[in-house]
């Protein structure tokens, strides 16, 4: 079921009195931030790709937004190659986030 359909199951549920006003707003929240957290809008297997094949100049770090250590790896061609390895590693086991800090999308 997506958000919104969840959202309006529980307003359906307040205006049947099921509900209250203060318990609807902490579960429309918790709704609204649990899907915020999840996932980006960054594809995971397009920043595996990248990282795979141009990794060294950082295309998988612009994709995603962090410019600073992108240009870094850059200048070190990705760390001599060690923290291209590393960032593959991260992306391949789904801990690599975004400049935001959320996880990258599988779908």
């Amino acid at each position: 079921m997506s958000t919104a359909e969840e959202i309006k199951k529980l307003n359906e549920l307040l205006q049947e009195g099921v509900l209250t006003q203060e318990e609807f707003d902490k579960q429309k929240e918790k709704l609204l931030n649990s899907n915020s957290i999840s996932s980006s809008q960054q594809d995971w297997l397009v920043a595996l790709l990248l990282c795979f094949f141009i990794g060294v100049i950082g295309a998988h770090r612009f994709y995603v937004g962090k410019i600073g250590t992108g240009l870094l790896m850059v200048f070190t061609l990705g760390g001599l190659g060690i923290w291209t390895f590393i960032d593959l590693i991260l992306i391949i086991v789904g801990k690599f986030k975004n400049k935001d800090g959320e996880i990258l999308s599988r779908i």
